[in-house]
């Protein structure tokens, strides 16, 4: 159910209601799940309901939830109710059918010596690589240990983490070794909130594989255009310098949210 001015009732999402204790409707979401958690995905506040109400509706309703929303205001309410921040990020999208990828970017160029293919890894290869990419203290670091990373990226690739894998993600190679990954998932809904979306891409932190994550951003850029794709969305965390290759590469800010746990 949605609620009159919900600015994602016509995204092709799921959206579900809470209300308060008198039935009266106070914010809609999409729910779906992470790592096995209730998360209430593009959360959106009526506007006649005051953050702070709202915050106090959703600190019993949805008790031990994860919640993501680009209102502010209910974000710093939540806040002062004891919701822990687990990402600041903001949301970007590259329209593929207004700026299609270029041909050159058929054979995209890359750091000397690597080679671009599909993903024909296995989920610990991966998973190694992403714990070396974010280490502590990266913006987009989320504390995992190898068994939790190894299960995260275990489960985008058979494509129960939001929606299945594209052909259009891919890896870099320095002979065999696997040094950089972008993986593209189909989430349910339009973009840019929903539809082709680019789930990870991180690359070895070494200095000489600068470049490897924009080379394979390209090359799935190009797949997508050749596959008739309508675009290819991402978010990115508060703080990551990799929102500079992503505006050179043509994806737009398209909003900034919050992503928080809410307290049991």
């Amino acid at each position: 159910m949605t609620g009159p001015g919900d600015p994602w009732a016509h995204a092709g999402l799921p959206r579900e209601s809470v209300r308060d204790d008198r039935g009266d409707l106070v914010l809609t979401h999409t729910p779906t799940t992470r790592e096995g958690r209730p998360w209430a995905d593009l959360a959106w506040r009526m506007p006649q309901v005051d953050a702070a109400r709202c915050a106090d509706v959703l600190r019993s309703t949805l008790r031990g939830w994860v919640l993501s929303t680009e209102d502010e205001a209910l974000a710093t309410e939540l806040i002062a109710r004891g919701a822990r921040v687990l990402r600041h990020a903001h949301g970007y999208s590259h329209d593929l059918r207004a700026d299609p990828a270029p041909s050159s970017w058929s054979a995209p160029e890359g750091p000397a010596g690597l080679r671009l293919t599909g993903v024909e890894r296995t989920a610990e290869e991966l998973a190694r690589l992403l714990l070396a990419a974010y280490p502590p203290g990266h913006p987009d670091c989320f504390g995992w240990t190898p068994a939790e990373a190894r299960q995260e990226v275990a489960g985008i690739l058979a494509g129960k983490v939001l929606g299945p894998l594209l052909p259009c993600s891919g890896l870099a190679l320095d002979g065999d070794k696997v040094v950089g990954v972008c993986l593209v998932i189909l989430r349910d809904g339009t973009p840019p909130h929903g539809g082709p979306w680019v789930i990870e891409v991180y690359r070895h932190p070494a200095p000489r594989y600068a470049g490897a994550g924009a080379a394979l951003l390209r090359r799935a850029l190009w797949l997508a255009t050749q596959a008739e794709l309508p675009a290819l969305s991402l978010v990115v965390s508060d703080g990551n310098p990799a929102r500079r290759v992503y505006e050179r590469l043509g994806f737009r800010h398209v909003g900034a949210s919050r992503t928080l746990e809410l307290p049991t």
